[in-house]
């Protein structure tokens, strides 16, 4: 059953139950979001109109102060349903006006993935508050920039958030949205596209610059186990035995497969010399006899010599699969052995 909205122990409550956004939180939000009497064409490429309403604005529309309070009204009633459906820690007021008017700010799905909401639903409601400096940063002209306006908004609602009782909090405007990228371990299509395949300054400064203590871990161990493989380790070799035997029959079939097409060609050299040297064929022994037993025997020795070439490539394309199965499972191995560590 729905229950109008009142007062009860300092929080304003609304409908079902859920806690309205105060006058604190509203004066947050109109204080950073401004007052545009007509609709503005933000740099998000929406249409915006009183106190940063998006919904229903279009262009040439105009509000008066009372319709953008309205709307405001009607703009954070969803948040604070998201903000009932998601965290499970107990609000105070100032808390709940805070986080209201961050995800304003910000968005539902960029609130969802945030560690706010992470740190507040385990009980950490100080890294909850200092989380919310890392929704700092939007794009300006393709670039992702720490901008002034968000520090000072979140440093609002920082203060805010851990103040005690209510207070009215005097607050710059801001006018962009917070990127994505925000949160550290987050990359989007966009930032990833905007990369170059190849870095090469990067590249020229990989050398130059010192390394960080994990690389140089990285390295020791890579270092440790190079060692431990040139000592005789056999669980450590760089090149086990049976990688050794794959290598050494796709050798072998690799000269037998030489020596069989050595074999045809000369066949091939000795029919030639038959037919447009035959002096020079006589000379080196071969007559009109053998060349017609050759000749006779010709189609047997091709489909011999050619089904051997045949077998031999096979053998030598199956041991090549076998050597790079062998060096597949051994990089999981790494990469477990990795894991483990």
């Amino acid at each position: 059953m729905c229950v109008s909205g009142g007062f009860r122990n300092g929080q304003v409550e609304g409908y079902a139950g859920l806690m309205r956004t105060g006058d604190t939180g509203l004066n947050l939000i109109k204080g950073y979001e401004g007052l545009r009497m007509s609709a503005h064409y933000a740099p998000t490429e929406e249409w915006t109109v009183g106190y940063g309403h998006t919904g229903t604005a279009r262009h040439g529309m105009s509000v008066t102060e009372g319709d953008a309070e309205r709307l405001l009204k009607d703009d954070v009633q969803p948040i604070e349903q998201l903000i009932g459906d998601t965290v499970r820690a107990p609000l105070n007021q100032n808390e709940h006006d805070a986080l209201v008017s961050l995800i304003f700010n910000i968005g539902e799905e960029n609130w969802r993935r945030s560690t706010a909401l992470r740190k507040l639903n385990a009980g950490d409601k100080l890294g909850a508050a200092n989380s919310f400096e890392m929704w700092t940063k939007a794009f300006v002209n393709n670039e992702l920039v720490t901008l002034d306006g968000l520090v000072r908004r979140r440093a609002a609602e920082k203060s805010l958030f851990l103040m005690p009782t209510d207070a009215s909090l005097v607050v710059p405007t801001s006018d962009v949205t917070p990127a994505a990228e925000c949160e550290p371990e987050y990359i989007s299509d966009k930032v990833l596209k905007a990369q170059p395949l190849v870095n090469f300054d990067e590249i020229k400064a990989e050398g130059k610059r010192s390394l960080s203590p994990e690389e140089r871990a990285s390295r020791t161990r890579a270092l440790f186990a190079a060692t431990q493989a040139l000592s005789g380790d056999p669980s450590k070799m760089i090149i086990s035995k049976a990688e050794e035997h794959a290598d050494m029959g796709v050798t072998i079939g690799a000269v037998l497969a030489g020596l069989l097409a050595f074999a045809l060609t000369g066949v091939g050299v000795i029919l030639l010399l038959a037919q447009e040297a035959p002096g020079l064929a006589e000379a080196i022994g071969i007559n009109y006899e053998r060349f017609a037993a050759i000749f006779e025997n010709l189609p047997i020795w091709l489909s011999a010599v050619g089904a051997a070439m045949c077998y031999f490539i096979l053998y030598i394309l199956v041991k090549r699969t076998a050597r790079h199965d062998m060096k597949r499972r051994r990089a999981q191995d790494v990469a477990q052995l990795r894991i483990a560590e």
